[in-house]
């Protein structure tokens, strides 16, 4: 009698703990689970930035590089905002993706245009050194990476 007694206590206990165990383990996977909600959502905040962000971020780059006076730099901001929120609406239209592209790239040329009649001759050339310089790093990593493939493909043939 006694015997059954302990065991059924111990059943109980046994039961009590491994419910206990349980929620314990649902309650870490709800809280992993809504922590990997939080980071994606934040992610993804992130990596859509709004066209006023953008905007301030493409002008500060631009300011850096040119040296705008407060006045330029206001006006660039204004054309930067207006080119990226007629690109954003692009993103809802019904064209095609390639015509998005083309007009994407139709309204980027419209905005280095219009940027540029802000900018002084000396300013101009500041850009127009600067931009070479970017274009040589570029090709210097193209170069690079082209020796590195060939490299590569004349090693898998040996």
């Amino acid at each position: 009698m006694c015997k059954n007694k302990t065991d059924n206590l111990f059943s109980n206990e046994m039961a009590l703990y491994l419910r206990k165990s349980r929620k314990i383990n649902y309650m870490k996977k709800m809280v992993i689970l809504f922590i990997g909600v939080l980071i994606s959502g934040s992610t993804i905040a992130q990596a859509e930035k709004s066209a006023t962000e953008r905007a301030k971020n493409q002008t500060e780059k631009i300011s850096q590089e040119a040296n705008l006076t407060n006045e330029q730099k206001s006006k660039v901001y204004e054309i930067n905002l207006g080119i990226n929120q007629k690109n954003d609406a692009l993103k809802t239209s019904t064209f095609s993706e390639e015509e998005q592209k083309k007009i994407q790239i139709q309204n980027n040329e419209v905005r280095k245009q219009m940027i540029s009649e802000l900018l002084t001759p000396e300013q101009k050339d500041l850009m127009k050194k600067k931009m070479l310089k970017k274009k040589e790093i570029r090709k210097k990593k193209m170069r690079g990476k082209a020796k590195r493939q060939i490299q590569e493909k004349n090693s898998l043939n040996h």
